[in-house]
């Protein structure tokens, strides 16, 4: 298991502010600056009452969330963590695990975490494409994770977000499940192997921002990729959500479990 010697560290808001406007001028950062404060500002009271708007997906109705870390009102967190919250309610007591450490953030988790790089209490920093395990997970999830691997070192390793994929779907027990989400327009490599069928999905599904206010809709795959990746604020405008299934039965050996 190959242990982080260092945490990513994106680029400084004062770094990114400086990208923004070089391409695209002052007064276009400005007005984005000015519309997220005030977005912002509108999204906190919401924060301390509660907020019982809700999204849909695969005819499911989820609550958004919205809370103070990381301000989810305005990103892709408010409809992410409800998603894998209902993921997580079906499975009962089956072995999960959580790549990235994610939910441990907006509540207490039971399930095992790893992530390469966050240090808290419960979670094992080891490397997604390392990681072993003899026994086999009944629920792998992922939330905006995977797309970072690879892609966030240099120099960038442009396969490492689809082997590390494949590497999940490894560790899944028989009749097991994966969903992950995937931010559209971070790591075109990885969005290009989504699309191109790589990935051995047994569903998909897309939602895609309204950007002016954080409202997300379930829209066709199709219609998702063309969906800004807001590198100012790290936000994004579409996500994918990807499902992976592992039969229960080997269908050329017709017996469980194994690989």
């Amino acid at each position: 298991m190959h242990l982080a010697s260092a945490p990513y560290r994106p680029p400084s808001i004062g770094e990114r502010a400086r990208d923004a406007i070089r391409s695209e001028g002052i007064l276009r950062f400005a007005r984005h600056t000015m519309r997220w404060l005030a977005q912002y500002a509108a999204g906190v009271p919401g924060s301390v009452l509660g907020r019982s708007d809700t999204f849909a997906v695969g005819g499911t109705s989820y609550e958004y969330l919205v809370h103070r870390y990381h301000y989810t009102w305005l990103n892709e967190r408010a409809v992410e963590v409800p998603i894998v919250r209902g993921v997580l309610a079906g499975v009962g007591n089956g072995r999960v695990l959580e790549v990235g450490n994610v939910l441990g953030h907006y509540g207490s988790v039971s399930h095992a975490v790893i992530d390469r790089y966050e240090r808290a209490p419960g979670v094992i920093n080891a490397d997604v494409l390392e990681f072993e395990d003899e026994a086999g997970f009944e629920l792998i999830v992922s939330i905006s994770t995977l797309e970072h691997v690879g892609w966030d070192e240099r120099p960038r390793d442009h396969s490492a977000a689809e082997r590390a994929f494949a590497r999940l779907a490894q560790l899944l027990s028989p009749g097991g499940n994966l969903v992950v989400t995937v931010p559209v327009g971070y790591n075109p490599h990885l969005d290009q192997a989504i699309r191109a069928g790589r990935l051995g999905l047994s569903q998909l599904r897309a939602l895609r921002r309204e950007q002016r206010r954080n409202i997300w809709y379930e829209v066709d795959p199709a219609e998702v990729w063309d969906a800004p990746y807001d590198w100012l604020l790290c936000t994004a405008h579409g996500i994918a959500v990807c499902h992976a299934h592992r039969p229960a039965v080997d269908s050329a050996l017709g017996t469980s479990g194994g690989d």
